[in-house]
């Protein structure tokens, strides 16, 4: 998983890659570290999607653009658009992540 801390990089990644996942985070969010063990199994699963890891306090404009208020979140961009999102103050569950990973695949 590709740590993303600027602006820049986040632009790039999502514009240089056709199939992109951003898993938005805090450090102090319970619900992220449950979903977090599972990432690396998601990463194996989807091996055509690039995954970006965000910590939303370090980003937080960018977050605020993109109407990110509730972690953890995903958001899938296919060739530098969004194309769809998993964002909610809930916690997710692998099956609920990887069921949303293969419905906008």
């Amino acid at each position: 998983m590709k740590k993303i801390t600027t602006l820049k990089a986040f632009y790039d990644a999502i514009e240089n890659n056709p199939r992109v996942i951003t898993y938005w985070h805090t450090k102090w969010c319970p619900d992220c570290f449950a979903i977090k063990p599972h990432l690396p199994k998601l990463q194996e699963t989807f091996s055509d999607f690039v995954f970006l890891d965000i910590d939303r306090d370090k980003l937080i404009d960018l977050a605020k653009h993109l109407e990110i208020y509730g972690i953890p979140s995903f958001i899938i961009f296919k060739d530098g658009d969004e194309k769809s999102r998993l964002v909610n103050k809930q916690r997710k569950t692998y099956d609920e992540v990887k069921t949303f990973i293969e419905t906008n695949r």
